[in-house]
């Protein structure tokens, strides 16, 4: 099929830098960590504070500022690597170019992975076709503005005519941005309210959040430096508090895509 258009993230479009932008994501937020944790303890050894004591909080800070990062940092990969076509057909398709890679189960692999990701936009950019994996959206259920980006949760297909649901992150400041909104909004779907499914996330958010702080209280109330509880509790909360924590996070991720 013939290419009318293209769109792909202002990244991709110039002189794609995805494999070493995962890098220095990874490489930064890492060090981060280190430096936060490393001087954290040195300055309560320096203040003579309890590093028993303090040391819980100093982690979950720690573990929540990485979380955060790596989530946007994750999520602005996904926008780099979503490029949108328009065929001569009037026909809309995407594709997510890491899906065009094989990305193996180690570092390395998925090192070299990035790197041939890196490559195919690169060639997207100079020499725009269709691949074979792109998904032809058939219709546009939700049209979300986040800020710096736009969830399109859409009815696609593949080359197979297979149908299922997928969801697209439309990075802010794209060449030609208002065409491939209207794009969307002509396949875009009313049979469903944008808060329709907003409610069921409501409750579930606020269990996990209730579950996620009372393992916490229940660890710093057990931990041997505060004894307010018994000892033999404080193990069995910290897989409890890693539950409730990758389950709530996984919710809001679902709630702000719009799922």
């Amino acid at each position: 099929m013939e290419i009318k258009d293209i769109w792909l993230s202002p990244d991709s479009a110039g002189k794609s830098r995805f494999a070493l932008g995962g890098i220095g994501g990874v490489l930064g937020i890492s060090a981060l960590a280190l430096l936060l944790a490393g001087g954290g303890t040195v300055l309560m050894l320096r203040r003579g504070l309890s590093v028993q004591a303090m040391g819980l909080g100093l982690c979950v800070l720690v573990t929540a500022l990485v979380l955060f990062l790596a989530f946007r940092l994750g999520r602005r990969r996904v926008q780099d690597a979503t490029v949108f076509f328009l065929t001569e057909e009037d026909r809309l398709f995407a594709l997510d170019a890491r899906e065009m890679t094989d990305y193996g189960g180690n570092t390395v692999d998925n090192l070299l992975g990035d790197f041939r990701t890196q490559r195919l936009l690169r060639e997207l950019a100079r020499r725009p076709e269709l691949p074979g994996r792109a998904r032809e959206i058939v219709v546009v259920e939700k049209l979300k503005d986040r800020g710096g980006s736009l969830a399109a949760v859409c009815l696609v297909q593949n080359m197979s005519s297979r149908r299922f649901r997928r969801t697209y992150f439309l990075v802010r400041g794209l060449d030609r941005e208002e065409e491939l909104i209207r794009q969307l909004e002509r396949r875009r779907s009313w049979r469903s309210g944008p808060e329709e499914r907003d409610s069921p996330y409501a409750l579930q958010i606020t269990l996990w959040t209730l579950a996620l702080f009372g393992c916490a209280a229940l660890g710093i109330l057990s931990h041997p430096a505060i004894g307010k509880l018994p000892r033999c509790l404080y193990y069995p909360s910290l897989p409890g508090q890693m539950v409730a924590c990758f389950f709530l996070l996984w919710t809001l991720v679902r709630r702000r895509r719009g799922e």
